[in-house]
């Protein structure tokens, strides 16, 4: 059993600790070894029978800042992962893993193309402008499956409420850290074009709610085709959106938000929807 120990900081965890940031750091950090597993097992999903050779289970708690001290059960797997080979251990992957991501993000944010490319040899290789990194082992599988685990934790930074996130594996080494004052670091950055374009496509989600849907855009439009999220910034009804799902296609005056994610190449973030007609 490798011993992990995993903490969150902040004034959510003095005198008890609130029960929605526990839930949803736990529920991250359940994300993190699934996604390692995955990688490192060249999984889609991970099925009941991995969750024999996967378990991690919480050995005890400690007062202070929510601690628990974790134990991760890697039973019999560590000599048929084919990813695993030259790395030592399982939590040295994905410690490399997380700093992989933070240089490339890094990077995004400072405004510059990022560029990830393998060699072959289980390296990894980032350039950007004149910086040229190189990082050793399954970076990029595990990179890849935890990225959304991470923005978990990003997602839950929150000023003095939670300022820190960490784990720690063997012999107290660190595995990842996450800080407040880096907040929004692991999401990729955005830009709107501030011109207005017209597009037809085909809407088949809508939540009335929060007011954002889907929407499948064909050929020939201003956009590449494909699925997109869209979210309503204008005055239009919900009623609108909601009927628009009858209709095969309608139009929509929008702003296009691109993204810059260097593990996505998919530029377009989200469609801003200012007016929509059939």
């Amino acid at each position: 059993m490798d011993p992990y120990k995993f903490e969150m900081q902040g004034r959510a965890f003095d005198n008890g600790d609130r029960l929605d940031k526990v839930a949803a750091g736990l529920t991250a950090l359940q994300h993190v070894f699934d996604g390692q597993f995955r990688a490192l097992s060249d999984k889609k999903r991970l099925y009941e029978e991995d969750r024999r050779h996967l378990q991690v289970r919480i050995t005890r708690y400690e007062d202070g800042s929510f601690i628990a001290y974790l134990g991760a059960i890697y039973s019999g797997i560590q000599t048929t992962l084919p990813f695993l080979h030259g790395t030592p251990e399982i939590w040295e992957a994905t410690k490399n893993a997380f700093e992989f991501l933070k240089s490339i993000f890094e990077l995004a944010h400072k405004g510059g193309e990022v560029q990830v490319q393998q060699d072959g040899n289980n390296n990894t290789v980032v350039m950007s402008g004149d910086t040229r990194q190189i990082f050793n082992g399954p970076v990029y599988q595990i990179g890849t499956q935890i990225i959304g685990a991470i923005r978990e934790f990003d997602d839950l930074l929150e000023s003095e409420e939670v300022r820190r996130i960490g784990l720690t594996g063997p012999e107290n080494s660190p595995v990842f850290s996450l800080t407040s004052d880096e907040k929004g670091l692991f999401h990729p950055p955005t830009r709107i074009d501030e011109t207005p374009i017209r597009l037809t496509c085909d809407i088949y989600d809508f939540n009335k709610y929060d007011k954002t849907g889907k929407a499948r855009v064909p050929n020939a439009q201003a956009i590449p085709s494909g699925d997109y999220r869209f979210k309503n910034i204008g005055n239009q009804a919900v009623d609108d959106f909601i009927i628009s799902m009858t209709e095969p296609q309608v139009t929509l005056s929008c702003l296009i938000k691109y993204q810059h994610d260097p593990l996505s190449d998919n530029r377009i973030a989200e469609i801003l929807v200012m007016a929509i007609a059939a």
